[in-house]
């Protein structure tokens, strides 16, 4: 059959020819795209464009900013971010360590148990005799101290700062030309009663270089650095006048974190960088960190020499002049030959132990902001001059869990780790050794007044001297000794 010559012709079904597009021209139009896009953000949220002088600025305003060298601002003002670690500070015997005279921060009997009379050894020259007495009185509000100055006649001398708070309390006077001196008579809180400080008015006298009111014995350049935070001795040598300041007076923050300016400064204008300006002790290497207490808790004498200098002046500070937290305690301050067991000692002390060697530091057994709860509770009226972590013996316990009852062990189980390995070798200072301290260091040393022990503190009757001591102390060790070997029981 013919077909229509009109009708196409049938065919099957195709799908219209698709263009090839090319690979990288469609990879690189989504990244053209993308940058528009992000162009368009830029503009919409900074209002210019990437790349204008607007970003540079912008980029330079979130870089590390120039601080320079940072100063001294004061405890009040970390309060303002920090008010818990300050309102526990203030509870410190740290915070105390200087304070102004007045009716509550002055611990010493200036109304009826106010005298102390001194027998002088006989090399004082002194126009009175061999016995001085002191009067400590009040008037117009004020405080004095009635006793011998740099001239060897008496005079009366206004207590213009206080110095310590735990089991002691120092008071200083300000001269004309604005020197501070500590005063010769200490008030002893654990006796109530007043002292000869360091004998000074039995065996010394004004002009032989140790005598309190000796200009080597300028409070500023021999004690000032550990007593306030931040100071400034600011002494005029032309005019021969101390303009002496600091930021803190007491161990501030400022003492054991440095100088806080900057950290002010990155927290209220920048809100950034708190932790590159200030220093955190505990982030310190243990070494350091142990150097921050150091600084105070030793003895020992500057590397920087006094300056400007004055006839009769001390060559070098009594304390780290020019530390601060974070740099090396050697390079500002050397231990002192022959200062053991006097002063401050426990850094001191504290190098040469077992603990210091197993990298065990202060911060370990001390509270460094607050006084805990047991040692408040127990403390009465003062507050205790510790600040440890736990009650004493429970701190002792918690890494020396395990402990063989032989020798002196055997025969004090009621005793405590704190009075043998401890004990009290100067006034209210302990030992930091942590080694038990022998009566026989008291025999070899001269007596207890050279020499305490680990013993005496509480076998301090006449019938127990240093001697017998160490008798007893031998027959306890020929007891602990293993018997010798017998056979068939002889």
């Amino acid at each position: 059959m013919n077909q229509s010559p009109d009708k196409p012709k049938s065919v099957g079904y195709r799908r219209p020819p698709v263009k090839k597009e090319n690979f990288f021209v469609s990879y690189w139009g989504i990244w053209v795209v993308l940058a528009v896009l992000f162009i368009f953000l830029a503009i919409k949220v900074t209002g210019h464009a990437p790349g204008s002088n607007e970003e540079t600025e912008v980029a330079e305003a979130v870089s590390p900013p120039d601080f320079g060298e940072p100063g001294y601002v004061g405890s009040k003002r970390c309060k303002d971010c920090h008010w818990r670690e300050y309102d526990a500070w203030k509870d410190t015997l740290h915070s105390r360590s200087m304070q102004l005279p007045d009716e509550y921060s002055i611990m010493g009997d200036f109304e009826d148990n106010n005298n102390l009379t001194v027998k002088v050894t006989g090399k004082a020259p002194v126009s009175v005799g061999k016995e001085v007495t002191n009067r400590m009185y009040k008037k117009d509000g004020g405080f004095f101290v009635n006793t011998i100055g740099p001239d060897s006649e008496f005079h009366d001398y206004e207590i213009t700062n206080i110095i310590g708070n735990g089991n002691r309390q120092d008071y200083i006077t300000t001269f004309p030309n604005g020197e501070m001196h500590v005063l010769p008579v200490e008030w002893n809180i654990e006796k109530m009663a007043w002292v000869n400080l360091n004998s000074g008015l039995e065996e010394s006298y004004p002009g032989d270089g140790d005598y309190w009111s000796d200009t080597k014995n300028i409070w500023q350049l021999q004690c000032g650095g550990c007593h306030v935070t931040g100071i400034k001795v600011n002494y005029d040598r032309e005019n021969d006048f101390f303009n002496s300041e600091w930021a803190d007076a007491g161990t501030g923050c400022e003492a054991c974190h440095g100088p806080g300016s900057n950290h002010v400064k990155a927290a209220s204008e920048y809100f950034d960088y708190e932790k590159e300006t200030i220093v955190n002790p505990a982030r310190l290497p243990w070494r350091l960190r142990a150097m921050v207490c150091g600084q105070c808790h030793s003895r020992g004498v500057s590397t920087a020499a006094v300056s400007p200098y004055r006839e009769g002046f001390p060559e070098r500070y009594g304390y780290a002049s020019g530390f601060v937290p974070g740099k090396a305690l050697y390079l500002f301050y050397v231990d002192k030959p022959g200062e053991k067991q006097t002063g401050p000692l426990q850094y001191n002390e504290w190098k040469e132990s077992g603990h210091a060697k197993a990298g065990i530091m202060c911060t370990d057994c001390h509270s460094v902001h607050r006084v805990s709860a047991s040692e408040v509770m127990g403390a009465g009226e003062t507050v205790q001059t510790s600040q440890t972590k736990l009650i004493a013996d429970n701190l002792c316990m918690d890494c020396h869990k395990t402990l063989k009852r032989r020798g002196v062990h055997r025969i004090h189980t009621f005793g405590s780790c704190i009075a043998c390995h401890m004990p009290r070798v100067k006034g209210d200072k302990h030992s930091h050794t942590f080694a038990f301290i022998s009566p026989a260091e008291t025999v070899k040393a001269g007596g207890l007044d050279k020499q305490q022990n680990s013993c005496n503190n509480c076998h301090h009757h006449k019938d127990t001297p240093p001697e017998n001591l160490v008798e007893f102390l031998n027959a306890v060790k020929m007891a602990d000794m293993p018997k010798p070997y017998t056979v068939h029981g002889k």
